[in-house]
């Protein structure tokens, strides 16, 4: 009998070599199935579950599971989430209970599925949670919990039906990683002192590994997570930086004992940024660590970066390239829009993931959107700042505030422009090389309004708002020469992008340069068309012919494609078959909702930041309304929601 690795293997009569062969075979298939329905690490790239380049543009969730002070309070005065907290109980009149209330309905509304489709429609296809371990950690019984998985569950299933992936993050660990107020390192200061950080001290790193172990069995079988971010800026004490590398490895050990499914995440030393220190090739890193090879084969390594100077990202590429490991830049942010363009522009050109922090803030602006709290919130904060008496209905305010105010969809928020600028994919300067294209398949291409394009059989612009999947519905996909491809419709003519200037058309009898398109999957058996022309097909939502004239990727240049008929059962959300009218269209003054349907019906209008400006409820089958004064013309969203599904139209105001 022969152990190891306390698995027993029990040898009772040798194979022979062609059994033998044949066992290997059937294990390596088997192993290369599992791995095959996964995100992982390949080389420098990050492939799909079909085996093609992602390249994740993505969104940090931050202050949702984790309250930042600077995000809470408005200013940058040191204050950790449990310090927020326990100012929230002194207002509340030292009621534990309510407090800890509060902190339920903030994580249940900051972050809605509203925001998962905000973000999808903008662009992003993946989003980081920052979350704090002691939502899976009980120091009462010295043991895991599950009270995290609520949240957690809701932005994965949320994620998974509007087609994100998600990287879990353990933004706050025991003992401290670092000593920032955002680790909710509370024997800390404004100093930031380096000797209050303890996580590598006492049986933190063990607490730490536990905790990711339980969310590993957890999620070992859920596609939609593709990466564990196993702690968020280390800084270790002065004297211990290579403690950092032995420990990421003790936690990685405790997630392979029971997931070999998903991606490691280490980030560099020093607030994300010393990549040295995780260089096993490196001969001071193997004296004073002892790792001396590469510990995972399904590994990223991430870098953090809030500095000026873009070069310095090239040295941190040049090791994870020398080491043949995919590097991402996990946050980035609080910078002018100028700055910021140039390190999305740095990742896109590298293909490197990016995760701009962050999606969303309360008083500041560098973000996506930002909340503007009422009176009876900044009663509270002048309170834990300045003291005082506690504000009257404190708790009650609050509640509601969490219920009303916080969640993308309500009154009150702005959307930045600029900063979603900054951040957009815009496709690399230099062109993809169309890498994991279907070559040779027959495939439909499906918008994000849930219709099919089809070719018009070349009789007039292309149009994506077909119900199903007929022979004007398929494409052939044809490779050519250098990297790119050719669309043939069924009426044996290309689809051209008409150099932008005018509706795309399938009519063209062979291939030139508007005829070819570079093919950049979005993961997930999705792509974005990039035309000769450096723009992406957009799919206008339905509401017009095809254009090839847009400079970044936002949902409607995202298409979903397969072969065969396409014929689905609707996971976003969105029943297929509610159908609804809304005239005029372009409108000015006010508009008639008409739909088939039976009993109530919530009909909301969006702008294009997926703010609400008008919700009405239906009750009865045709209803007429006046818009509202203030509205400027533009592009809206008629969202009608009835029985759990919802449908969308879109709206030109004039």
């Amino acid at each position: 009998m022969t152990k190891s690795n306390s698995q027993h293997v029990i040898i009772r009569k040798p194979f022979g070599w062609i059994q033998m062969c044949f066992l290997c075979l059937l294990l390596m298939a088997s192993i290369s199935q599992a791995t095959a329905q996964y995100v992982r690490a390949q080389g420098t790239q990050i492939v799909d579950e079909t085996g093609a380049p992602i390249y994740f543009r993505g969104m940090n969730l931050g202050n949702w599971l984790l309250w930042e002070g600077y995000l809470m309070m408005g200013d940058f005065e040191y204050r950790t989430h449990t310090q927020f907290f326990n100012g929230v109980k002194d207002a509340f009149g030292g009621d534990l209970g309510q407090a800890m209330e509060f902190e339920h309905q903030w994580r249940l509304n900051y972050l809605n599925e509203q925001a998962i489709v905000d973000l999808k429609n903008l662009g992003f296809n993946s989003v980081r949670v920052p979350f704090h371990y002691n939502l899976f950690w009980d120091y009462g019984s010295y043991s895991t919990t599950n009270r995290g998985f609520q949240y957690l569950d809701r932005v994965v299933n949320w994620c998974r039906t509007h087609g994100l992936y998600v990287l879990l993050d353990m933004h706050a660990a025991p003992g401290y990683q670092n000593p920032g107020d955002h680790c909710d390192n509370n024997d800390s200061d404004a100093s930031q002192p380096r000797s209050s950080v303890g996580f590598w001290d006492g049986d933190n790193v063990n607490i730490a590994s536990q905790v990711w172990r339980h969310i590993a069995n957890y999620y070992k079988n859920e596609p939609v997570i593709w990466g564990y971010d196993l702690i968020n800026e280390p800084v270790p004490q002065p004297g211990r930086e290579y403690e950092l590398l032995p420990s990421l490895i003790t936690m990685r050990n405790a997630i392979r004992e029971v997931d070999n499914n998903h991606i490691i995440v280490a980030e560099g030393s020093w607030w994300g940024s010393d990549m040295q220190k995780l260089d096993w090739e490196d001969a001071q890193v193997q004296s004073q660590s002892g790792v001396n090879s590469r510990w995972d084969n399904n590994l990223v390594y991430q870098t953090h970066h809030y500095s000026d100077d873009v070069s310095l990202l090239n040295g941190r590429k040049a090791l994870t390239d020398r080491l043949n490991v995919p590097l991402m830049l996990g946050e980035y942010g609080e910078n002018t829009n100028a700055k910021l363009r140039e390190m999305t522009d740095w990742c896109i050109n590298n293909n490197v993931a990016y995760f701009p922090w962050s999606f969303k803030k309360m008083y500041h602006d560098r973000c996506l959107w930002t909340i503007h709290p009422n009176n009876a919130y900044n009663a509270v904060r002048d309170y834990i700042k300045y003291g005082g008496t506690p504000p009257a209905n404190a708790y009650n305010d609050m509640i509601s505030f969490c219920q009303n105010n916080i969640g993308n969809g309500a009154s009150g928020f702005t959307f930045h422009q600029g900063f979603y600028d900054a951040v957009a994919y815009t496709g690399p300067s230099g062109g993809g090389s169309g890498g994991g294209a279907p070559i040779g398949q027959t495939i439909w291409l499906r918008g994000n309004n849930g219709q099919y394009v089809s070719s018009e059989n070349g009789q007039s612009g292309m149009m994506c708002n077909r119900s199903s999947v007929g022979g004007w519905e398929q494409f052939e996909v044809v490779g050519l020469s250098d990297g790119k491809i050719a669309l043939k419709g069924s009426n044996n003519r290309y689809v051209s992008n008409e150099g932008g200037t005018s509706a795309m058309m399938c009519d063209r009898p062979n291939v030139q340069g508007w005829e070819s398109f570079t093919w950049e999957s979005q993961g997930a058996n999705t792509v974005a068309l990039k035309g000769f022309n450096n723009q992406y097909v957009s799919s206008e939502d339905g509401q017009s012919p095809l254009m090839c004239n847009r400079s970044s990727i936002g949902g409607w240049e995202v298409f979903t494609w397969g072969t065969g008929s396409g014929s689905r059962t609707s996971a976003s959300g969105v029943e297929e078959s509610l159908s609804f009218s809304v005239f005029p269209n372009p409108a000015s003054e006010q508009i008639t909702i008409t739909w088939p349907g039976e009993g109530n019906a919530v009909f909301r209008l969006l702008d294009v930041s997926g703010r609400a400006v008008m919700e009405r409820e239906l009750q009865v089958s045709q209803s007429t309304w006046a818009l509202p004064d203030h509205l400027e013309a533009g592009v809206y969203f008629v969202m009608l929601k009835a029985g759990g599904v919802e449908h969308k139209h879109k709206l030109i105001i004039e």
